[in-house]
């Protein structure tokens, strides 16, 4: 059996359809599959301040001692204030599903950011203007759409106007508005078709090992 996540497929999509401005190309993709990729600082902050909102009830201490991020009291309670917004929810819900492609069954796997009741979302950290367009050219919302069978995914994006390392605390962090993408009537279709194209990538190069289930 095969399986891959929902952060994988997201990775080859843009690569299928040549987003340059990603910087994923082919060897990016097999880097993801293979684990090879293992993070930089800005998916060191990310993981941080999705902390701040998962965890509000133990923050600061624990953020500081495991991911050596620095933070500033404002940008501290711009996380905490958005948790206590959306509340409440459950944080980091796993899902998978089972789809047929054209080379058989593979399983495709993820972890929404937040469950909140019948809403799914996903906090996204950028150190540049977001363009919402991206976002809803992903595949990511609609495959855990599908996954989860709910209709609405929101996108909560936080800028920092920039870094030094790990260290954010003396830039301005602004909260976007909410993005929110909507299933729609050729949706399992379109993932049909982005799965059909992974698998086939799959077959041309030979890397059923990077997703054979062990």
């Amino acid at each position: 059996m095969y399986t891959v996540r929902v952060t994988n497929l997201e990775k080859f999509r843009r690569f299928r359809d040549e987003e340059t401005e990603t910087y994923d190309n082919e060897q990016s993709v097999i880097d993801s599959l293979s684990g090879e990729f293992k993070g930089n600082e800005l998916t060191t902050i990310g993981s941080a301040f999705h902390k701040i909102i998962e965890e509000k009830e133990t923050f600061p201490s624990k953020i500081f001692s495991e991911f050596g991020v620095i933070f500033n009291s404002d940008q501290v309670l711009c996380g905490f204030m958005h948790a206590e917004n959306i509340s409440p929810f459950i944080p980091e819900v796993p899902q998978r599903k089972l789809y047929d492609t054209c080379l058989g069954k593979i399983w495709v796997t993820g972890t929404t950011d937040v469950l909140q009741g019948t809403i799914l979302r996903d906090t996204k950290t950028k150190f540049t203007q977001p363009v919402m367009q991206d976002y809803y050219r992903s595949y990511q919302w609609r495959l855990y759409l599908d996954m989860f069978g709910l209709d609405r995914f929101i996108y909560d994006v936080f800028e920092f106007s920039g870094h030094d390392g790990t260290d954010v605390s003396n830039y301005e962090l602004k909260q976007h508005e909410p993005f929110e993408c909507l299933r729609y009537e050729k949706m399992q279709h379109d993932i049909q078709t982005l799965l059909n194209d992974f698998m086939s990538w799959i077959d041309l190069r030979n890397l059923y090992h990077l997703i054979t289930i062990k």
